[in-house]
């Protein structure tokens, strides 16, 4: 379902309300996961640390922020189009 390998995005849908509130599957090393989309459907995306360098992200974060404050609980929540946001993540993986 999605990309493997260093600086990959991996996308894993949320099946459930049990699965969200677990965190899902553990973090590998060097990746953080993030909740992508609205609230009717929301995707967990993990991505690796060097992505979060661009700018793009920069406005992710402004969109999050702006949505949710600074302060959020849990895992991080990006309040974006989840296919957007692929399409954004794949294109910085390309980028390299």
């Amino acid at each position: 379902m999605g990309k493997t390998g260093r600086g990959a995005t991996v996308y894993r849908r949320l099946v459930d309300e049990e699965n969200a509130a677990a965190g899902g599957e553990p973090v590998p090393k060097g990746y953080v996961p993030v909740l992508v989309g609205s609230e009717k459907k929301m995707e967990r995306v993990l991505i690796h640390t060097k992505q979060f360098r661009h700018p793009y992200f920069a406005v992710l974060l402004d969109m999050a922020a702006d949505e949710f404050g600074y302060e959020q609980q849990g895992i991080l929540r990006i309040p974006c189009d989840v296919e957007y946001f692929r399409q954004v993540v794949d294109t910085l993986s390309k980028a390299k």
